[in-house]
């Protein structure tokens, strides 16, 4: 395994011996210089067909929080008797990295839709309970039970057997997005950035839900018109993507999804 480029000191972006660009995980493996030959036995995991933006996802996110997440994943696939995605690990590392930032920050979402979830998929919403306690365990963050719910949605939506042949050009929408954001605030938005790496897989999941009209709803009224009234400009920014989506796919964008649409741009802007 040869590496093209170091992402941090346990994460290295290689090629293998058939020429295939691979995400290679092992203790230590990033101080190998580019060119270097990395011993196999020193890789512990591997990843292809990793996205562009993951390798900005993967050099921010703690190599705890990626273990956590490969872990989890690894059990909720041999529990389930599913195939994931071999980016799926980093989402979910993606994401637990900001369901801590938010509990940090003393943000918490309600979910109504988690009895729902409980019903409807007792299997993932048991595996999404047992996740947060591996969290704890693994990296010594207690997330509030809430987050179970998330979880679940993650587990859910993303099984390979499920997933409906993507019918619109997600990199055209995530283009348009951002220069809606851009225009708005008069700049220009680091494409390589974690920040940016973090919009994207958010408008990722959105434009999934919006194709299989299964919008984030919930009852965060408080923190929907807290959050417009701080960043009235993040919101009007966020309106004008939420219009552009609704003519893309016919239909209305919820204000759960404006209010997560308002913190990514605001990451974005690093104002949060």
């Amino acid at each position: 395994m040869k590496v093209i480029k170091n992402i941090n000191n346990n994460i290295a972006h290689c090629v293998d011996s058939k020429g295939r660009e691979v995400v290679a995980f092992g203790k230590g493996i990033g101080f190998y210089k580019a060119g270097d030959d990395i011993p196999l036995d020193k890789i512990n995991r591997t990843f292809y067909n990793i996205k562009d933006s993951d390798y900005g996802t993967l050099r921010y996110i703690p190599t705890v929080i990626v273990n956590t997440a490969i872990y989890i994943i690894d059990m909720v696939s041999d529990k389930l008797s599913v195939t994931f995605p071999s980016s799926k690990a980093i989402s979910l590392a993606d994401h637990l990295q900001f369901a801590i930032e938010r509990k940090d920050k003393n943000i918490f979402l309600n979910l109504p839709i988690v009895q729902d979830i409980r019903q409807l998929y007792p299997e993932e919403m048991e595996l999404a309970e047992k996740s947060l306690k591996i969290i704890e365990k693994m990296t010594g963050e207690k997330l509030p039970h809430m987050e179970a719910g998330t979880l679940a949605l993650h587990f859910i939506n993303d099984r390979i057997e499920e997933r409906q042949k993507d019918k619109y050009n997600t990199e055209e929408i995530v283009e348009k997005c951002t220069e809606i954001i851009e225009d708005d605030f008069d700049l220009k938005i680091g494409r390589n950035s974690f920040n940016y790496s973090r919009f994207v897989t958010h408008l990722d999941y959105l434009i999934r839900r919006l194709s299989e009209d299964k919008l984030i709803e919930s009852e965060n009224n408080i923190i929907f018109s807290e959050i417009k009234n701080k960043y009235p400009d993040s919101c009007k920014c966020a309106e004008k993507i939420c219009s552009y989506l609704k003519d893309k796919f016919n239909k209305d964008i919820s204000d759960e999804e404006v209010l997560y649409l308002v913190i990514h741009i605001n990451r974005l802007l690093s104002r949060i």
